[in-house]
């Protein structure tokens, strides 16, 4: 069977500049979208139907890349992103398409403001992710999705605060993306997506965050039925306007940052007795390439359970 693929989860980092990582001033602020929260199947949407998903998120970072590529600190940084979602895919058709939608209230251990690492505030609730528009198209050979999320700042965030657990601004993003099959089973697949993001002003101040696009996908194979799919997931992200800051950053603060992402991907489905219950994705990704930002890995896993389980037919006898 089809993997039920969650749809694309909010990022809660701002700025990836870790603790002792001492010189942000080469570093500039990454949009709100999580770099390689989806990958193998990015652009198909799950079938009708409600799924509970429950994501989490590491990311660790040992370098500092100024906008020529060169370390300029090393050290380390861990953040952590977490929390409860719920994705329902309808048997309403607009324009052919089916119609989803998509909410996930997360939490994280830490924010991270520009130029530094706040004071760890505890776990607490940070910006909510809304995706009320979701259609996904599906296809004998392809399928294809579009949608478009808001970022709610319903995290706590004062302007210089040091114990901020929102980034204190609206985000908006466009999305489309698309899974190519590529053999008559719908066996191996190649998929992309782009995800275009552009924010607001942040709270009671002039900053704001640069438009910035990501591109995430990955191809792979599966296996057992579609129970399980294994490959290669990768994801790019580009700013593509500068960032609007303080006149002091802005001097110090140069080139528009980017970074790529590459791992693997395992998908497996829950299931006993015939009866499929959710899936779980662990994806890891090395980055590289990173300018003005830094360097690390990212580790997604994400638990999808079906508020509806669902039956599977069972096997034909063997003669």
């Amino acid at each position: 069977m089809t993997h039920a693929r969650a749809l694309s989860l909010p990022c809660l980092l701002a700025l990836l500049v870790g603790a002792t990582l001492p010189n942000p001033a080469a570093a500039q602020l990454n949009s709100q979208n999580i770099k390689g929260d989806v990958g193998l199947k990015s652009g198909s949407q799950a079938p009708p139907g409600g799924y509970v998903v429950a994501p989490l998120y590491f990311y660790s970072a040992d370098a500092l890349k100024n906008r020529d590529g060169q370390e300029v600190a090393t050290g380390s940084l861990d953040a952590t992103v977490f929390g409860p979602g719920l994705n329902y895919v309808t048997t309403k058709k607009i324009g052919g398409a089916n119609y989803g939608f998509l909410v996930v209230l997360p939490w994280a251990n830490n924010r991270i403001q520009g130029g530094r690492v706040d004071e760890n505030p505890g776990q607490g609730i940070t910006d909510m992710y809304v995706q009320p528009v979701n259609l996904g198209w599906h296809g004998a050979r392809a399928d294809t999705t579009v949608a478009y999320g808001l970022y709610v700042p319903t995290g706590r965030y004062e302007d210089g605060a040091s114990n901020n657990t929102g980034l204190g601004m609206w985000g908006h993003e466009l999305q489309a993306g698309t899974t190519v099959y590529l053999d008559q089973a719908r066996t191996w697949h190649a998929a992309t997506t782009a995800s275009f993001n552009f924010h607001s002003e942040k709270k009671d101040s002039d900053t704001r965050v640069g438009n910035a696009l990501t591109l995430e996908g990955g191809a792979g194979r599966d296996f057992l039925g579609g129970g399980l799919s294994l490959g290669m997931a990768y994801y790019a992200t580009y700013k593509l306007t500068e960032d609007r800051l303080g006149p002091v950053a802005g001097v110090l603060v140069r080139g528009k940052n980017r970074v790529y992402g590459v791992g693997p991907e395992a998908t497996l489905a829950i299931a006993a007795r015939q009866t499929v219950y959710g899936f779980v994705t662990v994806r890891y990704q090395w980055e590289m390439g990173a300018r003005t930002t830094t360097e690390g890995g990212a580790l997604n896993i994400m638990a999808t359970f079906l508020l509806k389980p669902l039956k599977l037919a069972p096997a034909p006898a063997v003669p």
